[in-house]
């Protein structure tokens, strides 16, 4: 029977249906189109690929520290130093583990302390004529702790003390580097893949 000679009730229901259907398929893509342009991730997912203000993802990592210890970014420190490294790193290598974009972070539990704590760390510039400084700002949970200019390709060993406000009551210690002047490989490359420093070796004293 031809469509046309469905009783007029058929019709209607058949129509509303119809309606009823795309009204759906309609409300689906707006839901889509809404959690594309607004994804329910988490903070650090958002900053790195969707707003991209860090480019230092993020990870759960917490490495275990024994004051005093030398830590080696070189190869024959690979397995600890992994440990500790959470974001803006590449794997060690003969002169050390290079720094990745323009962050770069290290994350370790808390040694029990009874006064003040000191950072030790020797790190060399990546430079690339006309630049030949690398310029470094290290902070420690979030604590502007040390600021240093590096030059020339000689490994360079640095000292501070961590400042009191830094360690308060907390049970980790997250240690920021923060790039000033990262050399990307190619005027085109993303920042993530910026090159500023070679860490060669890193160690906590109490003071």
């Amino acid at each position: 029977m031809p469509w046309s000679d469905a009783p007029g009730p058929y019709r209607r229901a058949a129509s509303l249906g119809g309606y009823a259907l795309a009204a759906v398929l309609a409300g689906s893509e707006i839901v889509i189109l809404a959690l594309a342009l607004n994804p329910n991730v988490n903070a650090d997912y958002r900053a790195y690929y969707i707003d991209r203000t860090t480019t230092c993802l993020n990870r759960d990592a917490v490495g275990s520290y024994t004051l005093g210890q030398t830590v080696s970014f070189r190869n024959d420190g690979a397995r600890q130093a992994a440990g500790i490294k959470v974001c803006g790193w590449s794997g060690p290598v003969a002169d050390g583990t290079h720094s990745l974009g323009e962050t770069s972070r290290l994350r370790l539990k808390m040694p029990p302390l009874r006064n003040g704590l000191a950072a030790t760390l020797q790190m060399a510039a990546v430079i690339r004529p006309p630049q030949i400084t690398q310029r470094v700002v290290i902070s420690v949970n979030g604590v502007r702790a040390h600021a240093v200019t590096l030059s020339g390709k000689e490994p360079r060993t640095v000292s501070f003390v961590i400042p009191p406000a830094a360690l308060g009551k907390a049970d980790t210690l997250e240690i920021a580097f923060d790039y000033l002047d990262g050399i990307p490989p190619t005027p085109a490359a993303s920042n993530i893949y910026k090159r500023s420093i070679k860490l060669l070796w890193f160690r906590l004293d109490a003071i």
